[in-house]
């Protein structure tokens, strides 16, 4: 099997009123290509089938696709590309791609008819109610007539000039899109977007093989997990959805979507105060904040010496400092509830304050960035841009290294296993080799080199508007390489928990570069009124001072009857 490359990826001429056709082409060739044994055969006969109607038919199929939901009245499906909709359906109808004539509540009918068409077609179902009647209140009056009674929409409204399909087509294609993608986020629209320059990837080469799954079992698993988000969003009680969850999965990145699903399931009980279940979920989940919830459940519901011994182990064998901190909260609570002296203590290093009392109220960031700034040493209002996108410039070769599973589809803006606690492990010669360069002379120019490359390249680490040559410059001219790495560093320590939390501003100090004294640079955290530094903020200024870093928190106040 030959490599494939992204850019090899057929793209539609927007000219073109067919694009939507050509992409969707692209998409279901590529899915049959890359993943035909994980379709069923029954499947693949269909697709064959559909790929072979008349061009008319297929648009306005997936003209239907890319709409919300199911049911479609004709008289909304007219294109002019397609030309006559009763021509282009009736094929669909014939293959049993939509089904004509559909039963629906009141719930649909009322979600696809017009509030004038309602009143107009549905009149002697109206009696009683007043003219000014909102919509909501016709469809309360409906469902109070009819309960769950269900109608075609010609027995509904016999005068409406208009015919309802149904797709019966939506499982399949959410399954190759699903397979095409590796997510349920992005759709055909990202082909548009990419067309239109709104969104570049970078181009990482992978093989037939780059596949974000292997067996017809993940993808039936991944679906399975979507449908309990999905259900746990609309209100559906927690214990009904855990009931629907499939079996724990074998694969990696499956599994750490399933930890997800279970801990989010956990917290939905765990506000409904089912803290038999919460714990239950809590304690087969590996999301990262998972055993911290547990202990936050069982000091609720099971504060006991038990539970405070189990806590202690776990604090002991805590290696995350959000957890740790997390974790030392509760143990202080529950020692005093159970009369015991508390044996952890939370203390934070005294942080240098800058204290400004300005006109106001207006943005707090820009407020102090303006004040603080001066010809010979600007402020930039960056917050966790700067040192992020400097991180992802030098590091851009690890972060889309071609390993295997990380990218298997033209349009991922990062690795699928970027959150995964061994992202930084698999790539851990690339980032070496990334972060030695910073010991080279040539590592200022090879940073500007790559931001110039890859400008608006969709990356998660990079805020392109932000990241301005004239900051970049500054930044590689001010911070030194020493700095650079020790940052770099704790943000691979755990990538999703340190990218945030870093403070406001910088400062830069041009003229004192070439001093040893002097620092180029200083960093500013910046409060308003009633605002207190978080933890993970904390965290980045204890780092910064205990390395020798200029940072300081800035509490601002506003003059007492001055404005901006």
């Amino acid at each position: 099997m030959s490599d494939l490359a992204p850019d090899t990826l057929p793209r539609a001429d927007l000219d073109d009123p067919l694009y939507y056709l050509r992409n969707f082409r692209t998409l279901v060739e590529w899915v049959v290509g890359r993943h035909g044994d994980l379709l069923l055969e029954s499947e693949r006969r269909s697709i064959d089938q559909l790929l072979r109607l008349p061009t008319p038919s297929i648009a306005l199929l997936v003209r239907m696709l890319m709409r919300r939901g199911e049911l479609f009245r004709t008289s909304r499906l007219d294109y002019s590309e397609i030309g006559s909709t009763d021509d282009a359906i009736s094929p669909l109808i014939e293959q049993r791609w939509v089904k004509p004539n559909p039963e629906i509540d009141t719930d649909a009918l009322c979600r696809l008819l017009t509030l004038r068409e309602l009143r107009d077609f549905l009149d002697s179902d109206l009696k009683g109610l007043p003219a000014s009647a909102t919509k909501t209140r016709i469809q309360e009056h409906l469902q109070a007539l009819h309960a769950d009674a269900v109608h075609r929409l010609d027995q509904w409204a016999p005068a409406l000039s208009d015919k309802l399909v149904q797709l019966n087509c939506d499982a399949l294609f959410t399954r190759v899109q699903l397979m095409f993608f590796g997510n349920m986020s992005q759709d055909l629209s990202a082909f548009v977007l990419t067309e239109l320059g709104y969104k570049q990837f970078e181009p990482v080469p992978f093989t037939r093989d780059s596949r974000a799954f292997t067996s017809r079992q993940e993808v039936d698993i991944y679906l399975q997990l979507h449908l309990a988000r999905e259900a746990l969003s609309a209100g559906e009680p927690p214990a009904q959805v855990y009931a629907q969850l499939p079996d724990s999965p074998s694969s990696n990145w499956l599994e750490r979507r399933y930890s997800r699903t279970l801990f989010e399931i956990g917290r939905g009980a765990e506000r409904e105060g089912d803290f038999d279940l919460a714990l239950k979920l809590y304690r087969q989940s590996r999301h990262v904040e998972a055993n911290q919830r547990t202990f936050r459940v069982l000091e609720l519901s099971k504060p006991d010496r038990d539970s405070y011994s189990a806590l202690l182990d776990a604090l002991a064998c805590s290696k995350r400092p959000a957890e740790q901190t997390a974790l030392s909260r509760i143990e202080r609570r529950l020692s005093r509830q159970l009369g015991l002296t508390p044996k952890t203590r939370l203390t934070r290093t005294r942080l240098p304050q800058i204290k400004l009392a300005l006109p106001g109220p207006a943005p707090v960031e820009a407020s102090v960035a303006q004040h603080l700034s001066r010809p010979d040493a600007p402020v930039y209002y960056v917050e966790n841009g700067l040192i992020n996108g400097l991180f992802a410039l030098l590091c851009w070769p690890a972060l889309y290294a071609p390993l295997p599973g990380a990218f298997f589809n033209p349009f991922q803006a990062a690795a699928s296993d970027l959150a995964s606690p061994d992202f930084v492990q698999r790539r851990q010669e690339v980032f070496e080799r990334a972060l030695n360069a910073l010991h080279s002379p040539t590592y200022k120019d090879e940073i500007l080199k790559r931001r110039a490359d890859k400008y608006g390249i969709a990356c998660p680490f990079i805020n392109w508007p932000l990241l301005s040559e004239e900051l970049v410059s500054l930044a590689l001219a001010c911070i030194p390489p020493a700095d650079l790495e020790a940052m770099f560093r704790r943000l691979l320590e755990d990538i999703p928990s340190h990218r945030s939390g870093l403070p406001d501003l910088v400062q830069f100090f041009p003229a004192n570069t070439q001093s040893r004294t002097a620092t180029g640079y200083r960093l500013i955290e910046v409060k308003g009124p009633g605002d207190r530094v978080q933890d993970h903020q904390q965290r980045w200024l204890e780092f910064c001072l205990e390395r020798g870093i200029d940072v300081s928190v800035c509490y601002l106040s506003w003059e007492p009857g001055a404005t901006s």
